[in-house]
């Protein structure tokens, strides 16, 4: 099987240790008592590329992440409706070769006079202090709601965001959950129609991508499993804006909004 150019093994990083010999393990074990401390905050794409680029003889690297994976996010919306498995886009934090430490925190305080980040144990909730000479800031960012009334309320009941494996989780339990409850007894046309109607937020590429995903999970897949409720099926994507993918060339949107009406997806 070809490899991934995605995979740690293709990504740059020098392996700490050396090659044996009483001189060179001295002169090694000198090195490492020398070495500047990396702490690095967040394990997504930034921080994962530089905890592997490192050179481990020079720096000795610590990630601080409430995430113990790396998370490849382009592949999110394929595990969200089971056209990946989950397993097959994260890849543990501590496969990261020469690594000094891996912690499961979260940062709560800087003091960059003591060079000190204070952070949180994401288990017991205690505190501890680390001290750095680098001190790399790669946490990302959360989904901005833009104060939308009950978004946030509902978040992981009937709303939910797509940016770690958590999400992806939910949406294809949730999805599933759906159809089971449009098929029992006694459920109205209003309630079945309810049930089976999605709606994806947002014109960028991931909710682009993730509202065709859906659509075929949906008109494929669980049709076969739930033919009688496939017509009551509706997917609809919303964008605030004047188009969808706006920093894409106007022909690819063109060419993706007939693919949409092609799909019937309002």
């Amino acid at each position: 099987r070809q490899a991934s150019p995605y995979a740690p093994s293709a990504w740059a990083g020098q392996p700490a240790g050396g090659t044996g010999g009483g001189a060179d393990a001295l002169s090694q074990s000198r090195g490492l008592a020398t070495r500047r401390r990396v702490v690095i905050l967040g394990s997504g794409w930034a921080g994962n590329k530089l905890a592997r680029g490192l050179n481990k003889e020079i720096y000795d690297v610590s990630v601080v992440s409430p995430v113990n994976h790396f998370l490849f996010t382009p592949f999110l919306p394929s595990t969200a409706v089971g056209t990946l498995e989950f397993r097959a886009i994260q890849e543990p934090t501590r496969t990261i070769r020469g690594l000094g430490a891996y912690y499961q925190a979260k940062a709560r305080r800087l003091d960059p006079s003591a060079r000190e980040v204070t952070c949180e144990d994401l288990f017991r909730g205690t505190t501890f202090r680390l001290e750095y000479d680098y001190l790399v800031c790669a946490m990302g960012c959360k989904t901005n709601t833009f104060g939308t009334p009950g978004v946030s309320e509902r978040e992981g009941k009937e709303v939910f965001f797509l940016k770690n494996l958590s999400h992806a989780r939910q949406i294809r339990q949730r999805t599933l959950g759906c159809f089971e409850r449009a098929s029992m007894p006694g459920i109205s046309n209003a309630e079945r129609e309810a049930l089976l109607s999605f709606v994806v937020v947002g014109g960028g590429p991931t909710s682009c991508e993730f509202v065709s995903e859906l659509h075929d999970f949906l008109r494929v897949d669980v049709a076969r499993w739930y033919p009688d409720l496939a017509p009551h099926v509706r997917v609809t994507l919303v964008e605030a804006g004047p188009s969808i993918l706006g920093s894409f060339d106007r022909a690819l949107v063109e060419h993706y909004k007939k693919g949409l009406e092609r799909k019937a997806i309002d």
